[in-house]
């Protein structure tokens, strides 16, 4: 049975290094990864009041106060759904998980399970979160009610709050990758070994990088100057593809990554269905994957 928190009720869970805010309700919005080593919050945080500001469903995401981590599924950018069942149906921008109720299924202080389904197209969708240390492990499942398999298209997107210097690093080497910020005019760009907001994002802009469609990732890692560092890892058999979303003043205040995983190339369902880029969901199977967040606060190695 679903427990029955508040509407607006924050669920903390926590470790001796790691603590973890989620919203019990609207969105399941991840709103606090704090690390204890150092008091580093690694989530951008909300702007006054607007946190409680509701849009109707299907509102563009960018009307949204940008804070924290949703889950976008089942695409980013809106489209119509290009396959039966549910062929021709609309499906909103950055997906509906961000705007359904969820319910809380379980909780206990270091661990929460959460769960929402869509009427719209058929699938119940459920996340665990579970501290351990200085890691927040994320489980999930998909199963999709149907009686042929359908595309679904998810994206990780926490918003991380950059510091000063602070950069992102990925754990293999990489010539060029992909500049998708205009999707209809997709630019390949040299990987200079690291993203740095304020070095590779004009001030009051954002940018939106793919790693190559046949290039590998599985790690992600934040590094201050400071030596804090967060390392994000993910299942790469269901996610193999990986973007990076970098933004300076254009939707949020001060700059933003998000490391962004997913099982879709890129963020259109349609298109990455069209490319044969996307994962199917068979019906009533479940489908798991997971991701972690590691932090810490004396990297072996500081950014430069």
């Amino acid at each position: 049975m679903p427990l029955a928190p508040d509407r607006d009720e924050v669920i903390e869970i926590s470790s001796d290094a790691l603590s973890v805010a989620v919203r019990a309700r609207r969105g399941a919005r991840v709103t606090s990864v704090l690390s204890r080593y150092d008091n580093r919050e690694w989530l951008r945080q909300a702007r006054g009041d607007s946190e409680r500001s509701v849009l109707p469903y299907g509102a563009v995401f960018t009307d949204s106060d940008h804070f924290g981590w949703d889950e976008i599924f089942p695409t980013v950018d809106p489209c119509l759904f290009p396959t039966e069942p549910f062929l021709g149906a609309l499906v909103p921008d950055h997906g509906e998980l961000w705007q359904l109720e969820w319910d809380v299924m379980d909780s206990s202080p270091s661990a929460v399970h959460q769960r929402v389904s869509s009427d719209r197209f058929n699938y119940t969708f459920d996340r665990r979160l579970r501290v351990t240390d200085a890691t927040l492990r994320c489980d999930y499942e998909c199963v999709v009610d149907s009686d042929v398999a359908v595309p679904l298209l998810w994206v990780l997107h926490p918003q991380f709050d950059m510091h000063v210097g602070s950069r992102v690093t990925l754990a293999r080497e990489y010539e060029t990758v992909l500049d998708t910020t205009d999707a209809a005019s997709v630019r390949e760009v040299s990987w200079l070994g690291n993203l740095e907001v304020e070095r590779d994002v004009l001030e009051g802009g954002d940018r939106m990088i793919y790693l190559q469609r046949d290039e590998e990732a599985d790690t992600a890692t934040i590094t201050d100057l400071s030596g804090s560092f967060l390392t994000l890892s993910w299942d790469h058999q269901f996610a193999p593809y990986f973007g990076l979303w970098l933004d300076r003043g254009r939707y949020t205040q001060g700059s933003v990554v998000a490391l962004e995983p997913t099982n879709g190339f890129f963020d259109d369902l349609a298109r990455a269905h069209g490319d044969k880029s996307i994962r199917y969901f068979e019906p009533g199977v479940p489908t798991s994957w997971w991701v972690e967040i590691t932090v810490g606060g004396d990297a072996p190695w500081k950014s430069s």
